[in-house]
């Protein structure tokens, strides 16, 4: 089972392989906000700090957000993700 590691929260979750961050934070206590849901606010960036390669493929509406709020090449919207592997994030300020 993958891990997602949260360290804003200090906390370490496993999860089933494909599971949605936004289902995840639905599920238990985190300080990932959600906003819209749908990645037009911004809410839930976060940083990926370990683990890239382990979270769904960035698809343009998302790329498109991202680029037009100057984010960092490793922040993505929570909301459009899903996990397959080992991550480590912390939500961005």
């Amino acid at each position: 089972m993958p891990k997602v590691h949260i360290t804003t929260d200090n906390l370490t979750l496993d999860v089933k392989d494909g599971y949605a961050l936004i289902d995840m934070c639905e599920e238990h206590d985190t300080s990932i906000l959600f906003g819209c849901r749908d990645g037009a606010c911004g809410a839930c960036m976060v940083k990926v700090i370990k683990g890239a390669e382990s979270i769904s493929p960035i698809q343009d509406d998302e790329k498109d957000f991202l680029e037009t709020m100057a984010a960092e090449p490793n922040e993505r919207l929570a909301c459009q993700c899903k996990v397959y592997g080992d991550v480590t994030l912390e939500v961005s300020e």
